[in-house]
């Protein structure tokens, strides 16, 4: 069994009061929305090519996170909660598949982290909603990919090649935690004692950040959590960062015709053209 662990930290309150006034305050909007209607509106307005797709997607990845912890604050119960972060993990991943398609030269060093971070996380907040990933993903060397298609071994193999730290001479080496690959490890060996020990120690971690900083959808530990349960394996976390909305399966039905990305056709599109078929 996990050790104990309280369902909420002390700063919930405080978060959500402070998330409540800045809804009043931007009059039933959050700036974060007026932000991406804001790119949204120059994307329309130019004919756009990968790099700004790469742009748009890694801003509306962080927007979407953003939005699901704001809505999941004022309500609890709130679907959306689970199509933001389907978005999110989306844009995530297209930024990602669309820059390696066409390196930048000479992004920036944080943005290029913040990149391949987020495509990480991404591929957990799609498989969080979704309990699957594309097949077009199967061709990267990457643990996560590997270990959500179920290649435990393969996922196994490649922690060697992770890095701790950011290196600007391997821009798309995948970055983990000694925590990280010590989760991916005890997934893949189906021991369950490691990994409820590994996601109690990972909320524990996250509760650690101050007010206007924590983590509401914990997309990491719902990634894991469904994992598990597909592989027969006792895997529990009750806390709120893990909404229980998404481990109802009609919840997590996305109907991609209403809810997809801005430009998503486009995008697509892009991918096609240098040799990946999104599907």
């Amino acid at each position: 069994m996990a050790a104990k662990l309280a369902y909420q930290s002390s700063k919930w309150e405080k978060e959500r009061q402070n998330n409540e006034k800045r809804y009043i305050a931007g009059k039933g909007k959050y700036a974060v929305q007026t932000n991406m209607e804001n790119m949204i509106r120059r994307g329309l307005a130019k004919s756009a090519d990968c790099s700004d797709y790469v742009s748009y997607y890694s801003s509306f990845s962080l927007s979407y996170r953003i939005l699901a912890g704001r809505t999941y604050l004022r309500n609890n119960s709130d679907s959306q909660v689970i199509h933001y972060t389907y978005l999110s993990g989306i844009a995530a991943i297209f930024a990602y598949l669309l820059d390696i398609a066409h390196p930048a030269v000479n992004r920036d060093k944080t943005d290029q982290e913040d990149m391949v971070r987020d495509f990480s996380y991404g591929l957990l907040q799609l498989f969080a909603v979704q309990n699957y990933l594309p097949q077009c993903l199967n061709f990267l060397e990457h643990p996560y990919v590997q270990l959500l298609l179920g290649n435990f071994g393969k996922a196994v193999e490649l922690l060697p090649t992770t890095l701790s730290e950011y290196d600007a001479a391997q821009p798309y080496a995948v970055l983990m935690s000694d925590a990280e690959r010590l989760t991916v490890q005890a997934m893949a060996e189906k021991d369950e004692k490691a990994l409820n020990h590994q996601l109690v120690q990972h909320i524990k971690n996250e509760r650690k950040w101050p007010v206007g900083y924590s983590v509401f959808v914990d997309a990491y530990s719902i990634a894991y959590i469904k994992l598990a349960r597909l592989n027969n394996m006792n895997c529990e976390l009750d806390v709120i960062e893990v909404p229980k909305m998404f481990f109802d399966d009609a919840a997590c039905k996305i109907d991609i015709s209403e809810i997809k990305l801005p430009f998503f056709d486009d995008a697509v599109e892009q991918l096609e053209k240098s040799g990946i078929f999104w599907s």
